[in-house]
């Protein structure tokens, strides 16, 4: 039931929720998908998690691939604290978690992904006003304001694309959003939509699915 009340709070965020009753099936998971972020309590039928925690430490240290991971827990004394500090355990949630909590730490860990996004770009690109516009700054204000007014639509169609697994239609909105979004300057988030229109086109959902989370956020910020 724990599983499932996650699963629903999580929801409306249009992630791919993998849930696992045991270590076992965890770590098959873990083996064979991408994943971003690991919520696990530490008591669990065919073991503990700071079992997992550990084992995920060791794959990262191997293969170079982190992924951040969260513990639930009713109370942590202060020997299971410094274990968690060593397992590099990134967030603690205490039990029963709320529906708050929940999207708040993952959108937080989606926040920590759109600054490394962000930080792609070491240098300023080519003002836009003079790349695309002939200097015309009151045409590409005019422009922008119009690109302000769809993005809430093009939100909408990616959510409700990403719900139903249609990649076709993923792509196209991605492939539109990414010249439009070069068009005005943004390379981050631009860089983003070329990688969700990729993963979109190759039918590799699960990437489609977090570069779209990630492309939702950017396209977000921009309008605030």
């Amino acid at each position: 039931m724990v599983r499932l009340f996650v699963q629903m709070a999580l929801e409306p965020l249009a992630l791919d929720v993998v849930p696992c009753s045991t270590l076992a099936e965890a770590r098959l998971v873990l083996d064979n998908c991408d994943v971003r972020l690991v919520f696990t309590d530490l008591r669990l039928p065919d073991g503990s998690g700071l079992d997992l925690l550990q084992w995920l430490k060791d794959s990262a240290r191997s293969t170079g691939v982190v992924c951040r991971t969260v513990v639930f827990s009713g109370g942590i004394d202060s020997v299971v604290e410094r274990k968690l500090q060593d397992l590099q355990v990134w967030r603690v949630l205490q039990k029963p978690a709320s529906v708050g909590s929940l999207m708040a730490c993952v959108s937080d860990a989606l926040a920590a992904d759109t600054q490394a996004a962000l930080s792609v770009v070491e240098s300023p690109g080519p003002d836009p006003v003079d790349e695309f516009f002939g200097g015309n700054r009151t045409l590409y204000n005019a422009y922008r304001s119009a690109c302000l007014a769809q993005f809430p639509k093009d939100l909408d169609e990616g959510d409700i694309a990403v719900r139903a697994g249609d990649t076709q239609a993923l792509r196209r909105v991605a492939h539109n959003l990414k010249s439009v979004l070069k068009t005005l300057g943004n390379e981050p988030a631009a860089l983003v939509a070329r990688q969700t229109e990729n993963a979109a086109e190759k039918d590799e959902i699960a990437h489609m699915k977090q570069n779209w989370l990630l492309l939702r956020k950017l396209l977000i910020s921009t309008q605030k």
